[in-house]
């Protein structure tokens, strides 16, 4: 199956960097902000990253710069916010990928070991608990995907009837 990169972030991560952007007038360096945060700058590289693939944030000049879509994000309520977030996720090729999976699947459930072992063959363990998480952390935030801890499975948050 395809793999697309996702940064291993959570998503309170990267809306506190784009609350702290816009605080600095959506605009801030790089360097200075992981200064700021008391982060190294490969610790904060990937929750820009997250920021890029959200489409919330760009790089122009060692400038991380907050986009329109992601002033808006920060101006909406929780519902437009887990809305924008589904919206953009939908477009991620893991996501693309796993929600497939779930709708062709008439529990709309995969086991957790079934979809590490699928999906993300290939991956280093760690590597790929940590994308799983960050997917499972993205999808319940948008309230697109959901985890079951006690069966370990991972569901379609609102399945479609066929």
């Amino acid at each position: 199956m395809g793999q697309a990169t996702l940064p291993a972030v959570s998503l309170g991560k990267v809306i506190g960097f784009l609350e702290i952007l816009d605080d600095l007038g959506g605009q801030c360096d790089i360097y200075r902000a992981a200064t700021a945060l008391q982060m190294e700058l490969d610790d904060i590289l990937p929750v820009i990253e997250a920021g890029q693939t959200l489409g919330f944030i760009r790089i122009e000049n060692g400038d991380g710069l907050l986009t329109d879509d992601g002033r808006r994000f920060l101006r909406s309520d929780i519902n437009e916010r887990k809305r924008m977030i589904c919206l953009k996720i939908e477009e991620i090729g893991l996501f693309k990928e796993l929600v497939g999976i779930l709708r062709s699947k008439r529990s709309a459930r995969i086991p957790r070991a079934a979809y590490l072992s699928g999906a993300l063959k290939g991956m280093y363990s760690r590597e790929a608990e940590d994308l799983l998480h960050t997917i499972v952390d993205w999808g319940r935030y948008a309230e697109l995907i959901g985890y079951n801890e006690d069966t370990d499975e991972i569901y379609l948050d609102q399945p479609i009837t066929l």
